[in-house]
């Protein structure tokens, strides 16, 4: 989980800039969710955590008195929307008319399935090749390895399906693709043969690389394999190898690093080998960027850094584009730190060949387009290329 544009560029940096409004969207959403009590939803925000939205409220072109006034605003219409989410989900709204498993729909566009409750819209898509992934990761997770029936009418081809929709309906309600965008694969490959990286800390099942992985909906993840969050009490690994990058919200980076860093000083008192493959936007005046370079477990003298135009990421809405428009190119420089504890140190140690490799590997997925600008523009307007 986790490049790209994920989550905007952020506000300690650079108060100035002006943010999309998704983007502002996604960073309360953001924060809140590292709150308890913070989601009315999975969702919906219910607070304003630590007064961000308001702050990017002004920083989007709103006075200060109307941003507090409207960042209240929103939080209150989310905890009303959440409640009306809720009746909806036990039936009971104007809404809930009793739709069930059976009432999903499958249909065959090429190379793409679209999948819709009913008649209701909106239907959503995957290609083939990511519903194919899908279903391997929920036969493992979900039927112990084995084969799901083919035939799309059969009660646990339709159990399958209607968890592919609510998966997918989640991801596309979450909004920008960016925010859920990943290292290509050619450099999670240079990370799992050089540094036994086995697992993503944060991923989903439409954009991770290994079986193993935490997600930040486990209520629709868990059907295909999600350890839950990464911030969850119940993930506590004394030892593996793991790749983090989590979205570029300042806030989630600098407690995911607080965590990964109370890991590796178990991992050290107990002389276990656990390490960290850290991949964040270089926001080198942020908190989260000052830990990283200050921490003890780090293993390099500091981050390796790769400017934007050289590199890319795998697009969070890949499950649902043309194979060819899977990569886009990075929105900003990205900065590489490999956290230790001392015994993977010396099971894995992060040579200066092996971190050259990861690098030329980031260089593999920058897509077909320049620039982030001229990718957003393109599907703006809806200059799509065939499916």
């Amino acid at each position: 989980m986790l490049a790209g544009i994920k989550g905007g560029k952020a506000g300690e940096e650079d108060e100035r800039r002006p943010q999309q409004a998704l983007l502002v969207y996604e960073r309360w959403l953001a924060r809140a969710s590292l709150v308890e009590g913070g989601l009315a939803a999975p969702l919906l925000p219910a607070i304003d955590a630590e007064g961000g939205l308001q702050r990017d409220l002004v920083r989007h072109g709103t006075s200060a008195e109307d941003a507090a006034r409207d960042a209240k605003a929103a939080a209150q219409r989310a905890v009303e929307a959440a409640a009306r989410w809720e009746k909806c989900r036990r039936g009971e709204g104007e809404d809930g008319d009793g739709l069930k498993v059976e009432d999903i729909v499958v249909r065959d566009s090429g190379s793409f399935i679209h999948l819709q409750l009913g008649s209701l819209k909106p239907y959503v898509k995957v290609t083939k090749t990511h519903l194919g992934k899908l279903r391997a990761l929920y036969c493992r997770a979900c039927r112990r390895g084995q084969p799901l029936s083919s035939n799309i009418d059969s009660d646990e081809y339709k159990t399958f399906a209607y968890r592919v929709y609510a998966l997918l309906m989640r991801y596309e309600s979450l909004g920008g693709s960016g925010y859920q965008a990943a290292l290509g694969e050619d450099a999670f490959d240079a990370l799992k043969s050089n540094l036994g990286v086995a697992c993503e800390v944060f991923a989903s099942p439409l954009n991770c690389r290994y079986g193993s992985f935490c997600s930040q909906f486990f209520d629709v993840d868990k059907y295909f394999g999600s350890l839950g969050s990464f911030f969850s009490d119940k993930f506590a690994p004394t030892r593996g190898s793991f790749e983090m990058n989590p979205p570029f919200v300042p806030e989630t980076i600098s407690k995911a690093v607080d965590k990964a860093e109370s890991l590796l000083r178990r991992a050290r008192e107990s002389d276990e080998a656990l390490s960290f493959v850290v991949v964040v936007p270089a926001w080198k005046e942020c908190k989260f960027w000052q830990a990283l370079s200050k921490s003890e477990f780090l293993r390099i003298p500091a981050a390796d850094v790769i400017i934007a135009a050289d590199h890319g990421f795998i697009d969070g809405a890949q499950h649902s584009r043309p194979a060819r428009e899977r990569h886009r190119v990075s929105s900003y420089d990205t900065g590489v730190f490999y956290l230790q504890s001392p015994a993977a140190a010396d099971l894995w140690t992060c040579t200066k060949t092996i971190r050259n490799r990861v690098l030329e590997k980031m260089k593999t997925a920058v897509g077909t387009c320049k620039n982030v600008q001229e990718l957003e523009e393109r599907y703006r307007r809806g200059k799509r290329p065939r499916e």
